[in-house]
């Protein structure tokens, strides 16, 4: 019985994870029409424009009423960097080698 029930718990998990991502795409999609946001290809650029290398992680969140791209970028050296701009204006927010 036990088995069961942790059975369907762990496909309901596994089900809701693909819709929020969904979820999440078209919120950006959404605020990337109205202007709310720059589009990920603008951020991108400026992220490697910062520090060059590959984008291994993206996050958008909302902080103090704003909007926030938070980037991680893997450099030639092997370090990871951490970057938050503004999603708006594509500003540079913070910028600092992950631990």
């Amino acid at each position: 019985m036990k088995a069961c029930a942790y059975s369907l718990i762990i496909a309901i998990l596994l089900l809701a994870v693909p819709a929020a991502h969904a979820d999440d795409d078209r919120r950006i999609r959404r605020l990337q029409r109205s202007g709310e946001i720059l589009s990920l290809e603008t951020i991108f650029a400026a992220a490697r424009s910062v520090k060059p290398g590959r984008i291994v992680d993206v996050d958008l969140d909302k902080e103090d009423g704003r909007y926030i791209y938070e980037i991680e970028v893997l450099d030639a050296g092997g370090r990871v960097w951490e970057m938050e701009f503004d999603a708006r204006t594509g500003s540079l927010l913070k910028l600092k080698q992950d631990d």
